[in-house]
């Protein structure tokens, strides 16, 4: 499946390439972006998905074998005095208004910390559960996204992969599938303590490194892939030439034809 739901980094490459561009036009360019990232890449995939914010002309180039994901959480989240993240739907959005516009499922993006306070992990979790039992009033998968952060002074975050394992794999949460970055010495992990499938994010690796991460990740368990800047961003650097970007996006493809090679290699026992 192809990533296209990206906000804050595709707003990054727009602003770079473009100094004080204005905020609607900057909108409507990273809204270009996306629809062509669709138009050159949705055909390899069977899902797309976007955000409801800039994903409107990508809509057009959706093929049509293609299920459509909507996201639902804002980029913005809040913040603690101490830096921990409290991850929260984007405004007037919700899983019925996904349901709505024809989307085949939803995904959340949940920041988490198992050494944050209580009260935040309590607020993300109970926002999981929310989103799960929305989902099965209204019929929609649901895709969770679970990341760790660092906290201010902090050069990464800390290494507490079983601790958040322990936190997520509840099935009362209602979770269809988990997309989860490669952490090394986890995928086994991913596999054995989930109560859903899960597949892999690209998380900003290089096309490379991500097709070795995703070898790994099948071998391991992983159900597929739920990818993007893999696919797209080395691309998307030629902007505002959008010949180039194009040309980029075409060459790109071989990567994500090597990604569904990969899972294509599975048996059919392997991806049921």
């Amino acid at each position: 499946m192809l990533a296209a739901d990206q906000r804050p980094p595709l707003y990054q490459l727009v602003s770079a390439a473009r100094p004080g561009i204005s905020r609607e036009a900057l909108g409507e360019e990273v809204a270009r972006l996306k629809a062509l990232v669709v138009e050159v890449l949705g055909p390899l995939a069977t899902g797309v998905l976007l955000d409801p914010l800039h994903g409107g002309l990508a809509l057009d180039r959706l093929p049509r074998q293609a299920g459509l994901l909507l996201t639902l959480e804002d980029h913005r989240f809040r913040e603690t005095p101490e830096g921990f993240r409290l991850s929260r739907p984007i405004p007037r959005w919700g899983v019925g208004s996904a349901a709505r516009v024809g989307a085949d499922g939803v995904k959340l993006l949940i920041w988490y910390r198992p050494d944050a306070p209580e009260e935040v992990r309590r607020h993300q979790l109970d926002l999981v559960r929310r989103v799960g039992q929305a989902c099965n009033r209204w019929g929609q998968a649901f895709i969770l996204e679970v990341l760790p952060y660092p906290l201010p002074g902090e050069d990464k975050p800390p290494a507490l992969w079983e601790e958040m394992l322990r936190d997520f794999a509840d099935p009362g949460l209602g979770v269809d599938l988990y997309k989860l970055p490669y952490v090394p010495g986890m995928p086994s992990r991913f596999s054995q303590v989930l109560p859903a499938p899960w597949v892999l994010l690209s998380g900003g690796r290089d096309a490379r490194s991500f097709l070795l991460a995703l070898e790994e990740a099948l071998a391991s368990g992983a159900r597929g892939f739920l990818a993007g800047r893999a696919f797209w961003l080395e691309a998307l650097s030629a902007y505002p030439d959008w010949a180039s970007v194009r040309e980029g996006l075409e060459a790109s493809r071989s990567v994500m034809k090597q990604a569904v090679e990969l899972l294509a290699a599975l048996s059919p026992e392997e991806v049921a």
